[in-house]
């Protein structure tokens, strides 16, 4: 783990950052967050070790989804909530991206946008399925509104087993790609216009071009490996700490991956209000949700329909591990003093200030 943490840039820099930009109460509230985060402000947890005794008190952590202190534990339960639903199949991996000039709607009313762009990638899909018969397509689709570098690049990831659901039959599709992405883009880009359209009209004063991109990856084959994959864009953050390289009064130092030029590993420096300005226009309005699901993957309906398919297909579908029931995460650490037993956490506790004495809360 990086010793350099973000909360450290922002106790250095964020007043500095205030006098001079603008920012929205959900920014300031995610900052505030992070800056809290595991220092004993929102209390302690109380851990103890089952064979020597050793007791350790360490910061509660603010559970925000943008701090990257706190995701570990989620991504686990995610993964293993994830892993009930993973059909036996291949995924097909679409990327649909909006094209820069439509970064400026998210300075202002990101909710909207990111709500269009959701709306347009799954009509765009389901107007292929049902042009071609298919049936009904399940969807895992997440929003990123990032690039390597923290410039604004907003695409949605989108994660599609390959088969379709007609009625109660399962249809695997056999080639190697799902739709045409040049089809898809031209479809992808009349679905946005006209669900920006639909929401505010004078987004249609924004000149776009007339080329959009939807990139297909290559297609994903079932494996223990694939949940993990899948956790990698649905539950990975902005930015890990483990990429931060320096920090000074003037400057932040990252590594990032130059996708231009042949993938290479860099380190980008930029001034510290350029690099909180690049992290805090990635922070989401308040209660979005960036992890969707669509057809008979829905949360609706996802159930029922799962079992469905896997009543009568008796091999292409089966849950991962069906054999043995998967135990609930309980988070414990070896123990540093006697380097036998495990931390079990005890219970949370808060410090009385006027007295310097421990309360136990939990």
């Amino acid at each position: 783990m990086s010793a350099l943490h973000l909360a450290d840039i922002l106790n250095s820099n964020l007043e500095h950052y205030r006098q001079h930009h603008t920012m929205s109460y959900q920014q300031l509230r995610v900052c505030l967050h992070l800056q809290s985060c595991r220092t004993g402000q929102l209390g302690y947890q109380a851990w103890q070790c089952d064979s020597c005794g050793e007791s350790q008190l360490i910061g509660c952590s603010c559970r925000d989804r943008h701090c990257p202190r706190c995701q570990g534990m989620a991504t686990a339960r995610w993964i293993q909530k994830e892993q009930e639903s993973l059909l036996q199949c291949r995924y097909f991996h679409l990327v649909f991206t909006l094209p820069h000039e439509l970064n400026v709607i998210a300075h202002y009313n990101p909710s909207a946008l990111y709500q269009c762009l959701f709306k347009a990638a799954w009509q765009t899909l389901n107007k292929f399925a049902n042009r071609k018969g298919h049936g009904q397509l399940g969807m895992t689709s997440v929003l990123h509104t990032w690039g390597q570098n923290l410039s604004q690049h907003i695409h949605l990831h989108c994660l599609i087993p390959a088969g379709t659901l007609d009625n109660i039959q399962w249809n695997e599709i056999e080639k190697g790609y799902l739709y045409p992405v040049k089809a898809l883009s031209t479809v992808f880009r009349g679905k946005m216009l006209a669900a920006l359209n639909e929401c505010d009209s004078s987004f249609m004063k924004i000149n776009t071009p007339a080329k959009w991109c939807v990139y297909s990856k290559a297609c994903l084959t079932y494996s223990e490996k694939l949940v993990s994959y899948l956790a990698r864009y649905t539950r990975k953050g902005v930015m890990s700490e483990s990429r931060l390289v320096s920090a000074t009064e003037e400057t932040v130092s990252f590594k990032y991956r130059d996708y231009a030029d042949n993938n290479r590993d860099k380190v980008m420096t930029l001034s510290c209000d350029e690099f909180l300005r690049r992290y805090l226009q990635h922070v989401l309005p308040k209660g979005f949700m960036r992890i969707r699901h669509y057809g008979f993957l829905a949360n609706a309906c996802r159930k029922r329909k799962l079992a469905q398919i896997r009543a009568h297909v008796s091999t292409a579908c089966k849950p991962m591990n069906p054999k043995t029931e998967q135990e609930p995460l309980i988070p414990h650490w070896p123990c540093q003093s006697c380097k036998v037993g495990i931390l079990r956490f005890i219970g949370v506790i808060n410090l009385d200030v006027a007295t310097n004495e421990i309360v136990r809360t939990s």
